[in-house]
Order: C-alpha cells, then sequence, then structure tokens
C-alpha cells in the first residue's frame, strides 16, 4: 500500500446524486493499523494521511451514503464533523475515507496518555456542549431522540416489567420537544482529535432532544460495566473499565460546569435510568434471554426502581438555559 494507491482514491468522491454506485474502489486493508472500533465497525489508520472506517456487514451501501449526507448537514449547522471524501469497498463491506493527517481517536489518545484524562474529558465535554448548543431547523426534519428512547422500552423493557415500562415511558413522553442537537451514539472512538480540534464521526443517529439523553448513550459506553474487572480493556473503548467511570465523571463535571456534587448526583441518575433502558434493550435484541442476562436484566430492573425513588423527571435544559 503506497502514497500512489491511497491518493489515487480520491478519484472517486461521494457524490449525493449516486443513491447506488455500480461498483466501488476495492482496496485491501493489508498494512492497515487498527485505532478504533465501535458499534458498526472499526476504525484503521490507511497509509500515512488517511482514516478508513470500515463498516460491518449489516451495513449497506446506502447505510454508509445516509452517515455521510449527515455529517455534510452537521457541518453546514456548525458542528465539528469529519467528512469523508469517498466510499469504497473491502470484499463484501464498506469503507468509508477521512483525511485527517496526525489525527488520532479520543479512546487512542486516552490509552496512550491516561495521565491526561482531565484534558481530554475537557475536549469532549466542549465538543458536546457545542453540539448541544447547535438548534435545528424545521426544514431539517431530524429524529426526535424521544423515539428511540421509547423503541428501547417497547424492545426490551416492556418484555420484563410492563408496570416498570410505563412509568420510564411517562417520564420521556413528559419531557419537552427541543430543537437541540445531539450525536446520538456519543463516546470517545467516535470522536478525532486532529491537531487541537475535536470532530466527530457516525453522524447517522442525529437527532434532536434534551442532552440527557445523550449522557444516557455515554453512561451505556462508559459506566455500565457490571462484573468486569476495573483493570480489564472495554473491547470498543480501547481503554480500562476504571478509567472509562472516571472519565465519564470528569466529563459531566466539566460538561455542567460544576463541582457541585448534588447537582452531579441528580444529572447522573436521570442519566443511569436512560443508560439501563439502552442495556436491557441490547440483552433483549439478542433474542430469548439466557441464564445470565437474566439476571443482568433483574438486577438492572432492581436499580431503575432504586433510581426512580429519586427521579421524578428527565430532562435537563433549564429555563431559559442555552448550552
Amino acid at each position: 500500500m503506497d502514497k500512489e494507491h491511497t491518493g489515487s482514491l480520491r478519484s472517486e468522491p461521494y457524490d449525493s446524486e449516486k443513491p447506488m454506485l455500480g461498483k466501488c474502489r476495492e482496496i485491501s486493508l493489508e498494512g492497515c493499523r487498527k485505532i478504533g472500533s465501535g458499534q458498526k465497525g472499526t476504525v484503521y489508520r490507511y497509509g500515512d494521511e488517511l482514516i478508513l472506517k470500515v463498516y460491518d456487514k449489516i451495513n449497506s451501501y446506502q447505510d454508509v451514503e445516509r452517515e455521510i449526507a449527515l455529517s455534510r448537514r452537521a457541518l453546514v449547522l456548525g458542528i465539528p464533523t469529519a467528512i469523508s471524501f469517498g466510499i469504497v469497498s473491502l470484499g463484501d463491506r464498506y469503507g468509508a475515507m477521512y483525511e485527517l493527517l496526525g489525527s488520532a481517536t479520543l479512546s487512542a489518545c486516552i490509552a496512550e496518555n491516561p495521565s491526561s484524562l482531565d484534558y481530554y474529558a475537557g475536549v469532549m465535554a466542549k465538543l458536546a456542549r457545542t453540539i448541544h448548543g447547535t438548534e435545528a431547523k424545521d426544514k431539517d426534519c431530524f429524529p426526535d431522540a424521544r423515539d428511540r428512547f421509547r423503541a428501547y422500552i417497547s424492545n426490551g423493557l416492556v418484555r420484563s416489567d410492563s408496570e416498570l415500562a410505563d412509568r420510564c415511558c411517562r417520564l420521556i413522553n413528559d419531557m419537552q420537544a427541543t430543537r437541540c442537537m445531539l450525536h446520538g451514539d456519543f463516546h470517545t472512538s467516535n470522536v478525532f482529535l486532529y491537531k487541537t480540534e475535536a470532530l466527530a464521526i457516525d453522524m447517522d443517529r442525529m437527532s434532536t432532544g434534551d442532552p440527557i439523553f445523550e449522557l444516557g448513550d455515554m453512561v451505556f459506553y462508559f459506566d455500565k460495566k457490571e462484573g468486569e474487572d476495573p483493570e480489564d480493556t472495554d473491547p470498543y473503548l480501547g481503554i480500562s473499565y476504571r478509567v472509562c467511570r472516571d472519565f465519564l465523571d470528569l466529563f459531566l463535571r466539566h460538561y455542567l460546569q460544576t463541582q457541585d456534587e448534588a447537582r452531579l448526583r441528580e444529572v447522573m441518575d436521570r442519566a443511569a435510568l436512560l443508560g439501563d433502558l439502552r442495556l436491557i434493550n441490547r440483552y433483549w435484541k439478542a433474542g430469548a434471554l439466557t441464564e445470565e442476562t437474566q439476571s443482568k436484566v433483574d438486577r438492572l430492573i432492581v436499580e431503575m426502581k432504586k433510581l426512580l425513588e429519586r427521579v421524578d423527571s428527565l430532562g435537563i435544559i433549564r429555563q431559559g438555559q442555552k448550552y
């Protein structure tokens, strides 16, 4: 894989007018270095200048196109994001190319420099506040984040505890609609540090809603590691479970711009409730619960009932507040 090869990829740019290309440029992962992974695929360093995101087999060409289109819409709104310049194929999978010279995922930065965890948490929080401080326009037609979490309930929790599912639905239904932009899958492997700027990727779950939904997703990724050795490495994020929890705590302090423990606990309780909803949905997504996953769901339900003794509403946007 030489520079001439990587450079030639630029001859087939993304074209939003083409719903499907007959054949993408075929490339190989030989010599590529893995730098991150997530729910939908794996990210590699491709040569000296390029980043390659390889999607799992379940993702079609149209799925990749849709994500790139959403990234462009986000950029127009002022959200810092990396834009792919081309779609490639790797056998039965598709990939998106990015030109991000000298960049690394925030997960990789943390793994290499754990002593700078507070700095990276601040970088992530600043990006989150930028995203959440962006308002969608009527013509943008982004989905409502409440619908995604209602689906987590109807596909997961309701199958285990219908009464608890009803209580959670009521909390979500009582939330105000907002045009506040959300990333929808916000974690450190979906953020690149490019020079000194944080750029988001994986924009296909962009939506609007209260930022608590974003924080609920972060709890799902960084805090729901029950029974795991704290020094073991999270397979998606590439950092230890202990560091994941420490990062989330620091992130919330930067994001909320407070050291008030009562306020931090209040927001964390609400986010944890949503993180539990997503995790229960993931267990049910695999099919009928096994003895092991049934035990995990049972413990999550106990936790959710305790949280609901303290949580009587979910939204965290206060009157007149703008992130």
